[in-house]
């Protein structure tokens, strides 16, 4: 497929093992040589990040300094954004210059058909009124038996390996004042929950200021507009940053660890209830929080009540 190849926005912090990985398997990618790449690392939170803080700075100086990528562009901040406005300025200002943009984190390990796929994806939905993003993560260990196609479409964003368009990211709402009208709305609030409970009780968490998540608010502004992502049926990015080393994410076992790369074919996408029910259950948890977080959202105010 004859295409413009977008750029790579790759975010890190304090974790220069991980991001060293992160960028040894972008590099293998095909495509990888013409690929320009635009890293942003944040400036430390603290005096003790300060040290590992500096080590990231040392990673990307020399890959910089390598012709690994078509290009290699480092954006050091002095002072620490957080990962949330890190993303949302970083993003927007290659979006701004390029109008699209893939985009990893430092703990992502991507197969070596990824910037192919992505690009495709890319090119191939670019004009699709019901497509807002496009992600390289499949968190299904196993399809569904009813699935048929390399592709599918879910109402739920992914933050791991995505890629959008200016078309898209020019009208996304930070302030999330979607949230006042689904407040009022259990029908639209159960819609929201539909692949994965937990949906809607991040969102309170972050209109609370209790979580700074660029995703929520990413998910909200494309779901009230109608818009999906593309995911792929096989998997090309494994998370490694499970492991308790980063700020946001914590310690556990990634939804999905296999990856590979495939020959596929795009098509049409269009939502598959089975695909749905099968988020639902990846990312609802043990059936403790799934009932509290059934019970909050169908009685909103019974979360500032238990507050008190």
């Amino acid at each position: 497929m004859s295409r413009s190849l977008a750029p790579v926005v790759v975010f890190a912090y304090n974790r220069p093992v991980h991001l060293q990985r992160t960028l040894d398997a972008l590099a293998v990618c095909r495509l990888a040589g013409k690929t320009e790449v635009y890293a942003f690392a944040d400036g430390p939170r603290n005096d003790s990040a300060v040290a590992t803080v500096a080590e990231v700075r040392a990673v990307l100086t020399r890959e910089a300094e390598q012709t690994r990528f078509a290009g290699f562009h480092v954006d050091a901040a002095t002072a620490n954004r957080g990962l949330a406005n890190s993303i949302i300025r970083g993003v927007g200002s290659v979006i701004e210059r390029h109008g699209r943009a893939i985009v990893l984190e430092d703990d992502l390990l991507v197969a070596p058909d990824f910037l192919e796929f992505i690009n495709d994806c890319l090119e191939y939905y670019a004009e699709d009124p019901s497509v807002g993003a496009v992600t390289g993560f499949c968190p299904l260990q196993e399809m569904p038996a009813s699935h048929q196609g390399d592709v599918f479409m879910a109402m739920r964003n992914s933050s791991q390996g995505w890629a959008t368009w200016a078309r898209v990211w020019k009208d996304v709402d930070w302030s999330a004042k979607g949230m006042e009208r689904m407040e009022h709305e259990w029908s639209l609030r159960r819609d929201f929950n539909r692949e994965g409970n937990d949906r809607y009780d991040r969102l309170r968490r972050q209109l609370a200021g209790r979580i700074d998540s660029w995703s929520i608010r990413f998910g909200l502004s494309l779901y009230l507009r109608g818009l999906g992502t593309v995911y792929p049926a096989v998997n090309r990015i494994a998370n490694i940053g499970y492991d308790g080393s980063g700020i946001h994410s914590g310690t556990g076992t990634p939804k999905n660890e296999n990856i590979a790369e495939s020959a596929y074919t795009l098509r049409e996408v269009k939502l598959d209830p089975d695909i749905q029910r099968a988020f639902h259950r990846t990312y609802s948890g043990s059936w403790r929080g799934r009932l509290l977080r059934d019970v909050l959202a169908r009685w909103p105010g019974l979360a500032a009540w238990m507050r008190r």
